[in-house]
């Protein structure tokens, strides 16, 4: 290159107590020409090249990877506060020094101060201060009392790179900061105004390690041409991320939604139903309480109604006792009299055979058997007397005779006289005992049927109460109210389920209105979202404006056309500008012919500039409003959000109340239902039982009926009874009369003939008398006929008399019999007669007494087992609800109120099997949800449910019961939250997450994409700004070329396919989950970038080689092996180095700008490629610093410097004028040295020694 009038770059570098090999001193090494720095190995050599990158800006913990060991840059170049590290350097205002030191917090800072370094840090005030061991902050400020003009601290080395190399997009960086950093810039900015660089440090860090050239030249590459570019980092594993899986198992859960919602409102319902159960159960429990109270007092009364029993019996059998006692008495006393009067009818016969009542008659007429006796004897006598006697006898006789005779007779007729008045006496007593016997029938007959009607009455009015109940059957009290109460109830039912329908017409209502409002705030939300893209797409488009990327064409235009806001931008489509793949040019005639568009003069001054080609600072301005409007549309999209989420809770509030209502419903119809059957049932229950009742009256009608009809025959037979005993009575008194007539007309009969015999007797004595009178006068004698007679009617007489005689004893006997037991026969008979009545009356009264009692005791035995019909029932009753009642939990309640235990049994048995039947159907959705959760192990939506079981088990006292159903269908309830709140929260949250994955696989897409078509921009660019000029012989076309890598990749396609499958999809349903194709997508995306070979680095995802023509021949360079192992080294290190130089021209345009290398082991190239380099580096007003143990002689003549470090000194051995040219230098290193030379030589040493020495002092 040919001298220019303008050169600017480093001058020297100044080590103040620096790293341990010139620990305690001040060196100086000039860099401005060529310059080499020997010295053994581990004198420092290294540790000065690696300050050049430094000098422009690189990161200070990459200088020291290698020869600081485990210290850092600040530890290792700055160990005190009295350390500096000071770079002097020339610009277009002349020389300025940068200095690096340290801080007393300890960090590593930078200053510019202004002034070479004669003048500044080493002018006699300043450098008695160094020698004296000043801190930095000591030398500023003491500089600053000196009026040089000493920056702010810079802490940052970004901020320092912007301003050492008048970097524009770094001074741009921090708008707070751009101001200051572009003042600093001015003032202390290499080259001019005009002078832009960049990235200048990573070059020459790179061109350091020339074993790792290749790979390091890449690395620069890609961080300096691609730093535009954000490569989205890899997206992690999905499958260890579980979004797939969430994904998936939140949309397996949602298929079961449905059953699970039918689940949670059959919970609703099972829960509903187990609290009115409760209800049930407490009133079943008192309703089985007052039965078994009732039970107990019907067992009571029927205790009480067998004690009556017992007692009644007992009763029975004592006044049976007492009857039969009496009717024994009564029986003992009849058979007695019946005894007795059968023992005086028999003595009867007995008297009657022995002819007593006869011998009664002749033994009280024996005075006249005797005096006939007398007379026969007389009769007898005077039949066998004297004749003489006979007439005087017999007239004496016959007058005696007859006045004995009318005497006797007249006995004998007052005796049938009494006789017959006693038969009339005795007929008129039996016509008087006939008349009472008859009066005492017709009383005792009126008695009976009296007494027998009263009885009939009972019997007809109970017949025709059971008529009367037969034929007109109607509800009892408790059956009526058993129906009101049934009615009360449905009608209650209905009032009830009139209410819940309201409610649940209400609760739609809402519920719709709720679903309003949510659709409302989710479009209001959806509105703010597109508010916040719209106004981030804007903030993203002038950002983008803002700093653009290099290849663009808005680049290219603010680098190098201010005004074109004022021209071209009038007129281009601002699309363009954006666009990479125009490759920018600016004519030199453009600036000049700015209204001339492509051959077209036109006069833009009448357009308005477009926003697009606004200043910087009205960009910024911009931004900073959209900004602030996107944080306002972002609040008011939280809070829209927020409000929608209240809104959604509203409605999952709404749609709880109304599935509530829906089960409440349910519930009060089925509640209706069961009354109505219930009423209906009771109806036909109390039907059937007013049919029986009406049966067992009838079976009671016929029952009295038949009853009547027996007690009609009965009375009719003890009314024929009391007849015929008043007949056998009649006969009795009549056969008595028959007898006693008999006996009396015996008496009348036999008195009247013994008038009569003694009328015949007294006639025949007469006429005996006459006859013998007669005979006697006839005869005076005797006939023997009449003697006969005679002596046969005395003998006769004798006889009887004397029988009648000999049984006097017996008539003694059988009048005293007469007198004592005949005389009682009526009496006996009457009492026998009495007695017989009186044991009917009382075997009447008896079976009587013991029918009424028998029936009494039916009539108990009937109440009895119709208690025990009743206990029977409620022991049945009981027992079905005894039995549905263990199926139940039972709690104390003492508001309940006892009911129709068959309705509440019947009620709590429905509930049950509808409960059990609720049970088996969510258990079994229950475990198919379990099994949905369980199939997506280690998801969100399984965390969210163990953590909602994990708070269930805290809650149990026993862990054991975690294992019992009881707690699984409490699990039930947490589904519900899972849906309303994890699943909806997880939705979203996955929807986000989704969305954020996908964009950021469509950002890795976006900026895998933009790198690929910035790695081929900037393949074109390196092509075009490094394929020139490149002055070595044997080496053409060299080429740096890139290739992006990812398109080689397997992940890329379904990346790319993903994208735009996600981008149209999602444009369409922005808050819904992706569907399967677009998950299928997703993992396949995840599944081929697992097994991506890329890396994450821009540097993985670019392929770079190098290609020259090397004597003709192509070679290609694509590593550091290919270069060390390439058959011309030199060669091919030349081709990289030309590389660089280009590179380096393309990063600083500006040539009057100095740009020095450091370039270490420089003596393993041939002389002749090391002056090709060397020609190479002048034409591009370049300069290297190299270093290496041993100088040859043959390299010497290329370096104006040459330095040696040993034991922490600098010796110079050459060193070039600084006003000399390097052409002149360059001519000069095949002539020998003149003395002039040797002389500066020699004075620069001894520059050095003083400082060197004034430093060992210290």
């Amino acid at each position: 290159m040919a001298a220019t009038e303008q050169n600017y770059g480093l001058e020297s570098i100044i080590l103040h107590h620096s790293f341990t090999q010139v620990k305690g001193r001040t060196i100086r090494i000039d860099c401005r020409e060529r310059t080499h720095v020997g010295g053994v190995n581990g004198a420092g050599k290294t540790s000065i090249l690696a300050l050049i990158p430094a000098f422009y800006g690189e990161e200070p913990e990459r200088i020291v990877s290698k020869g600081s060991g485990r210290l850092s840059f600040l530890d290792y170049y700055l160990p005190s506060l009295q350390s500096l590290v000071i770079f002097e350097y020339s610009r277009h205002r002349g020389t300025c020094c940068s200095v690096m030191f340290r801080h007393h917090s300890g960090k590593l800072c930078y200053r510019f101060v202004e002034g070479s370094a004669a003048d500044t840090f080493f002018a006699p005030d300043v450098i008695e201060m160094l020698k004296a061991g000043a801190t930095a902050d000591a030398v500023f400020e003491k500089l600053r009392e000196l009026k040089r003009n000493v920056s702010r601290i810079i802490d940052t080395i970004t901020s320092y790179r912007a301003i050492i190399q008048r970097n524009p997009r770094l001074l741009k960086r921090s708008a707070a900061d751009a101001r200051k950093l572009r003042g600093l810039a001015a003032d202390f900015g290499m080259g001019s105004a005009d002078t832009h660089m960049s990235n200048i440090e990573r070059l020459t860090h790179v061109v350091l390690n020339k074993n790792r050239l290749m790979s390091s030249f890449k690395a620069m590459i890609c961080e300096t041409q691609f730093d535009n570019i954000h490569i989205h980092g890899r997206p992690k594993t999905i499958d260890e991320s579980g979004l797939v899986s969430d994904i998936r198992s939140i949309k397996a859960f949602e298929k079961e939604e449905a059953k699970i919602r039918e689940c949670l409102q059959q919970e609703n319902e099972r829960q509903a139903i187990l609290a009115a159960s409760r209800r049930t159960v407490a009133s079943l429990t008192a309703t089985v309480d007052e039965a078994n109270d009732s039970k107990a007092d019907i067992a009571r009364d029927i205790a009480k109604l067998k004690e009556r029993i017992n007692e009644e019996s007992e009763q029975q059998r004592q006044s049976d006792d007492e009857i039969a006692g009496v009717l024994a008495d009564k029986n003992y006393e009849l058979k007695v009299k019946e005894g007795d009067l059968d023992g005086i009818y028999k003595k009867r016969e007995y008297y009657d055979t022995e002819r007593a009542p006869e011998l009664t008659q002749d033994l009280q007429n024996i005075g006249e058997y005797r005096r006939q006796k007398i007379d026969a004897d007389s009769d007898l006598t005077g039949l066998t007397s004297k004749v003489t006697q006979v007439e005087s006898e017999f007239r004496h006789e016959v007058s005696e005779l007859k006045s004995a005779f009318s005497r006797e007779q007249g006995d004998r007729e007052r005796k049938v006289s009494d006789a017959e008045a006693a038969r009339k006496d005795a007929a008129y007593q039996h016509d008087k005992a006939i008349s009472a016997l008859d009066h005492e029938k017709t009383r005792e007959i009126g008695q009976q049927r009296e007494e027998r009607s009263q009885e009939r009455s009972a019997i007809q009015n109970q017949l025709a109460r059971a008529e009367t109940l037969r034929d007109n059957q109607s509800y009892n009290d408790d059956e009526t109210g058993q129906i009101a109460a049934a009615e009360a109830a449905v009608q209650n039912a209905e009032e009830q389920a009139q209410h819940v329908s309201g409610e649940l017409i209400d609760a739609n209502r809402k519920k719709d209105q709720a679903r309003e409002d949510r659709d409302t705030a989710q479009k209001h939300l959806l509105h703010a979202q597109e508010q916040i893209d719209t106004l981030t797409a804007a903030f993203e488009d002038l950002q983008r404006q803002i700093s653009p990327d290099n290849d663009t064409w808005l680049s290219a235009l603010r680098k190098q056309d201010s005004g074109w806001a004022h021209g071209l931008a009038k007129v281009i489509h601002p699309d363009l500008l954006m666009r990479t793949d125009l490759n920018p040019l600016m004519h030199s005639t453009a600036v000049a012919e700015r209204r001339q568009v492509m051959g077209w003069v036109l006069n833009t001054d009448a357009i308005s500039a477009p926003d697009f080609a606004a200043s910087e600072e009205d960009l910024q301005a911009r931004l900073h409003n959209i900004d602030q409007k996107r944080q306002a549309a972002r609040k008011t999209r939280d809070d829209t959000e927020k409000a929608a989420r209240n809104r959604n809770d509203a409605y999952q509030a709404r749609c709880s109340a109304v599935e509530h209502m829906n089960t409440e419903k349910k519930l009060t119809d089925d509640s209706l239902t069961r009354q109505r059957e219930y009423l209906k049932t009771l109806r036909e229950q109390i039907r059937q039982a007013l049919n029986e009742r009406k049966q067992a009256q009838g079976a009671k009608v016929t029952e009295l009926q038949s009853l009547l009809e027996q007690f009609k025959k009965d009375s009719e037979m003890g009314e024929t009874a009391t007849i015929s005993q008043f007949a056998k009575r009649l006969m009795d008194l009549r056969g008595q009369w028959a007898e006693r007539e008999s006996q009396l007309q015996l008496n009348i009969d036999h008195a009247q003939q013994r008038v009569q015999q003694a009328l015949s007797e007294h006639e025949q004595r007469l006429e005996l008398k006459q006859t013998a009178f007669n005979q006697k006068l006839e005869d005076e004698g005797i006939d023997p006929k009449v003697v006969q007679q005679a002596r046969a009617k005395a003998e006769s007489l004798k006889n009887r008399v004397k029988e009648i005689e000999q049984a006097e004893p017996l008539v003694r006997e059988y009048k005293n019999w007469l007198d004592k037991d005949w005389s009682r026969k009526d009496g006996l008979t009457g009492d026998c007669n009495l007695l017989e009545k009186q044991v009917a009356d009382i075997k009447t009264r008896r079976s009587e007494r013991l029918r009424k009692h028998q029936e009494s005791v039916k009539q108990v035995n009937a109440d009895i087992i119709r208690h025990q019909q009743r206990i029977g029932a409620l022991a049945k009753q009981i027992e079905e609800a005894e039995g549905i009642l263990k199926k139940f939990e039972t709690a104390p309640d003492d508001m309940a109120m006892p009911g129709n235990m068959v309705n509440l049994t019947g009620e709590l048995q429905d509930a049950y099997e509808r409960l059990d039947k609720l049970r088996r159907e969510v258990m079994a959705t229950f475990k198919r949800a379990l099994t949905v959760l369980n199939q997506y192990n280690g998801t969100q939506i399984q965390s969210a449910w163990q953590k909602l079981s994990e708070f269930r088990r805290q809650r149990l006292a026993d862990p054991a019961q975690e294992y019992d159903e009881a707690f699984q269908l409490m699990q039930v309830q947490d589904l519900r939250s899972l849906l309303d709140t994890d699943i909806p929260q997880l939705r979203s949250t996955l929807v986000d997450q989704f969305t954020s994955e996908a964009n950021t696989l469509c950002r890795y897409f976006d900026s895998l994409e933009t790198m690929a078509r910035e790695v081929k921009a900037v393949s074109r660019t390196l092509r075009q700004k490094i394929n020139t000029d490149q002055r070595i012989e044997s080496l053409s076309d060299i080429q740096v070329v890139l290739r992006p890598r990812i398109e080689d990749d397997e992940s890329w396609q379904p990346l790319k396919s993903f994208v735009v499958q996600w981008r149209d999809w999602h444009a369409v349903h922005r808050r819904e989950m992706p569907d399967d194709s677009i998950t299928m997508a997703f993992q396949l995306v995840s599944d081929t970038l697992k097994s991506a070979s890329l890396g994450e680095s821009v540097e993985s995802m670019v392929d770079m080689h190098l290609t020259m023509k090397e004597n003709g021949r192509e070679a290609v360079i694509r590593n550091d092996n290919d270069f060390l192992t390439a058959s011309s080294q030199g060669l091919t290190y030349l081709a990289i180095m030309a590389v660089f130089m280009g590179l380096t021209r393309y990063l600083c345009p500006d040539k009057n700008t100095r740009i020095t290398w450091p370039i270490d082991e420089l003596g393993t190239l041939s002389s002749n490629n090391i002056a090709r380099m060397a020609e190479m580096l002048e034409h591009n007003n370049l300069t290297m610093i190299s270093a290496c143990p041993k100088l040859d002689r043959p390299l010497r003549k290329f370096f104006e410097n040459k330095i040696s470090l040993q034991h922490g000194r600098v010796h110079n051995f050459e060193s070039a004028a600084p006003s000399a040219p390097k052409s002149d230098f360059l001519a000069s290193v095949t002539r020998p040295r003149s003395a002039a030379d040797a002389t500066d030589d020699l004075t620069d040493d001894l520059f050095t020694s003083a400082i060197e020495g004034g430093n060992h002092a210290n």
